[in-house]
């Protein structure tokens, strides 16, 4: 039974990569600047130099979440390694490139704010910071987004498929032991491998149209989106490790632990 035990141990489908799959990476914006103005002018109860204080302070505040939002997305990108030259490189320094530039426009933009010295003014620059997230920093946010998580996609399916390759294997050890029969599990196994294939195929889709879009624009107008694809391959491969638990579950049963 030991070494039944250590099978068993192998077959160990638990799913650490659950967790990454469902958190996904989504491009959190920074709160609205001229909502944050609004605040301030609306509380009656403070004065003058009160307003003009809380309203930099909650500007501030916005600034600050959005460049931490593209230290984090740059962080992403430098995890990401491609051969030189290659398109993925290509596109990894472009995005590269546009975080320096969104640093550089909300470093200008605190500096500024350290300078207004009314309301209005302070006012007047959430404006100019709302329509830089709006028409800037957001569509070029979402598609670097785009960019990280089809390649954390493919490390996901990678390693799903290399998980797949060990429960069969170990399968066919309890099979070959005598103790259970490979028949009875060939279907969730089988169904587990069509998933990884139809994600597979959409992980590629995606790929291509990241790899061989030249705008926001064009990603938008495919149907399915680039999105769309990575969503549901991730969706298939959540869908696989609920039939690994499934196995583990039934394999267990088989042999009364």
């Amino acid at each position: 039974m030991n070494r039944l035990k250590k099978v068993i141990f192998a077959v160990g489908i638990a799913a650490p990569l659950m967790g990454a799959l469902l958190l996904g990476i989504e491009p959190v914006l920074a709160v609205g600047p001229s909502s944050t103005i609004v605040s301030a002018e609306t509380s009656a109860s403070l004065a003058p130099e009160e307003k003009l204080s809380k309203a930099k302070e909650d500007l501030t505040k916005a600034l600050d979440l959005s460049l931490k939002k593209v230290d984090s997305l740059r962080s992403r990108l430098d995890e990401l390694n491609f051969p030189e030259l290659s398109r993925e490189e290509e596109l990894k320094n472009e995005a590269l490139s546009n975080l320096d530039a969104y640093t550089d426009y909300y470093g200008k933009a605190k500096e500024d704010l350290e300078k207004k010295n009314s309301l209005e003014e302070v006012k007047n620059l959430a404006k100019d910071v709302k329509e830089h997230r709006d028409t800037i920093y957001t569509p070029g946010v979402e598609e670097i987004v785009r960019f990280v998580l089809v390649f954390y996609n493919e490390d996901v399916l990678g390693t799903a498929n290399d998980r797949l390759s060990k429960i069969e294997t170990d399968v066919k050890k309890l099979d070959k032991l005598g103790v259970i029969k490979e028949a009875n599990f060939r279907g969730k196994l089988d169904d587990a491998d069509k998933l990884l294939q139809k994600a597979a195929t959409l992980q590629g889709g995606a790929k291509e149209i990241i790899l061989s879009a030249t705008s926001t624009d064009l990603m938008k107008e495919r149907k399915p989106s680039a999105k769309e694809m990575i969503e549901n391959s991730l969706n298939n491969i959540k869908s696989v490790y609920t039939i690994f638990l499934e196995l583990n579950q039934a394999v267990k049963k088989a042999l009364g632990l």
